[in-house]
Order: structure tokens, then sequence, then C-alpha cells
């Protein structure tokens, strides 16, 4: 019984870890005339959106084509931070992370 307890435990404190972690794995990614910067959350979800009057000057479809650019920057390292994040709480030969790995890798 104590065991199974201590195992609980450990389960619990790294569901803990890893929620922590995972909070903290958003990325912000910005053009390189820093008209666009995106914060994207771990998943894909957009935070943050924020454009500089710099924008004015640019084209509808050039707008477009850069936010697309950048928030993509953004959430592939969100998506490395996230598999980081995994990797300090449950190791980096654990199949989770190894998973995360190859997928984050093959966006590249």
């Amino acid at each position: 019984m104590r065991d199974f307890q201590g195992r609980m435990a450990s389960m619990v404190e790294r569901a803990s870890s890893l929620n922590e972690a995972m909070a903290t794995a958003s990325a912000t990614a910005a053009s390189p005339d820093g008209e666009v910067e995106v914060t994207v959350a771990v998943g894909g979800s957009l935070q943050e959106l924020r454009l500089t009057p710099a924008i004015r000057q640019m084209s509808a479809q050039s707008l477009a084509e850069t936010i697309k650019a950048v928030y993509r920057e953004a959430a592939e390292e969100a998506g490395r931070n996230a598999t980081g994040a995994l990797a300090d709480v449950f190791g980096e030969d654990n199949d989770l992370v190894r998973q995360a790995r190859a997928r984050t890798q093959g966006e590249d």
C-alpha cells in the first residue's frame, strides 16, 4: 500500500510539474521588421496578435502572408517548448517524449 501511495504521490507531483511547464511553453515570434508579433500557446491557440502602424504600408495579401508565417514560427517554437517540458518532467527516454520529438522534428 505504501508503494502505491508513493507512486501516486509521484504521479501527482509530475502532473503538477507538467502543468506548470506547459503553461509557460507558449512562444512569441515577430516579423523581420517587427510589424507583426504573434504569441501562440501549446496546441496552437493564438494568445496574442500585435500589429504596429507600419502594417498600413503593407498590402492586405502581404500582411496576411506575414501573419501566417509569424504564426507558424511561433507555433513551431511552442511545440518545441512543450516537448522540452515533457522531457524535463518524464526524461528524454520516455516514449511520449520520443513521439513528441519525432512529431516536432517532422514539422521542420
